[in-house]
């Protein structure tokens, strides 16, 4: 599975932020947030396909709420940039 980077994320977050007015309200809640789709345990991947690891990175988005608002929008523009740079 591809890891996704704590930059990488939030370059995602900075494009999002100003069109929907929000911020950054966690700079460690957005880094916790982008570990997930690649974590591992002992070198064997969490997740075992990009969907899954796309999902998780959604549901972890919504929970640690890292923006100010919008999470849920947040969470799946953030899943679908994930799900189409883990498929190329």
């Amino acid at each position: 599975m591809k890891s996704l980077s704590a930059e990488q994320l939030l370059a995602v977050a900075d494009e999002f932020a100003p069109v929907v007015k929000v911020r950054v309200r966690s700079f460690g809640a957005l880094v916790a947030c982008a570990a997930v789709p690649g974590a591992r345990v002992s070198g064997v991947p969490v997740h075992d396909t990009p969907a899954s690891a796309a999902t998780a990175l959604s549901e972890a988005i919504i929970r640690l709420e890292p923006l100010t608002d919008r999470n849920e929008d947040f969470a799946a523009i953030a899943a679908a940039v994930y799900r189409r740079w883990a498929a190329s």
